[in-house]
C-alpha cells in the first residue's frame, strides 16, 4: 500500500525537521502553505528549499492547496478557520483533483511524499484535512510523522 506523509515545523529547528524527514527516507516534501513564508528562521521558501536540496529532499511549493489567508481573518475560532477550509475543498474539487495529480506522479515513480505546513500536530493543521480529503477512495495510507504533543481541538 502506498504512503502519503505529514509533518509540521512548529517548535522544531530546521535541522530537527530535515532530520526527521531523513529519517522517514522522504523523497519529496510538499509545502502546502499558502505563501512560503514563515517567522521561524530556515522555514521560509528559499532557505527551505535549499536546505532540502542539501539533504537530497526535493522540495514543491503547492499554494493552491493552502489554507486561504481571509479564512485566518474572517474565522474567530481555530476551529473555525478549519471549518472554512473543510467546505473550502468541498466546494472547489479542483483543488483535490490538481493535488491529486501532483501527488500521484510521485507515488507512481516510488517516491515516498510528505506535506509540510506549520502546525505541528495534524488535527490542528488544513494538511490532514486536506490528506483525508484527497485519500477518499484511494488505497493510500496516511502516516503523520511524529506529532508531539497534544492538540489544541479535538480529532478533525
Amino acid at each position: 500500500m502506498k504512503q502519503l506523509y505529514t509533518l509540521g515545523y512548529e517548535k522544531r529547528s530546521l535541522g530537527e525537521f530535515v532530520q526527521l524527514l531523513l529519517d522517514s527516507e522522504i523523497d519529496v516534501l510538499i509545502d502546502v502553505r499558502e505563501k512560503a513564508w514563515s517567522h521561524k528562521p530556515g522555514f521560509s521558501k528559499t532557505a527551505f528549499s535549499d536546505a532540502l536540496a542539501n539533504a537530497g529532499i526535493q522540495y514543491v511549493h503547492a499554494s493552491f492547496a493552502g489554507n486561504p489567508k481571509r479564512f485566518r481573518e474572517q474565522a474567530k475560532t481555530h476551529k473555525a478557520i478549519l471549518d472554512k477550509y473543510r467546505k473550502h475543498l468541498e466546494t472547489n474539487p479542483a483543488i483535490i483533483d490538481e493535488f491529486d495529480e501532483l501527488v500521484s506522479g510521485f507515488l507512481r515513480k516510488g517516491r515516498r511524499v510528505c506535506l509540510a505546513c506549520f502546525e505541528r500536530h495534524p488535527d490542528d493543521c488544513h494538511r490532514s484535512i486536506l490528506a483525508t480529503k484527497w485519500r477518499g477512495q484511494r488505497k493510500v495510507r496516511v502516516e503523520h510523522l511524529d506529532p508531539g504533543g497534544c492538540p489544541r481541538l479535538s480529532p478533525v
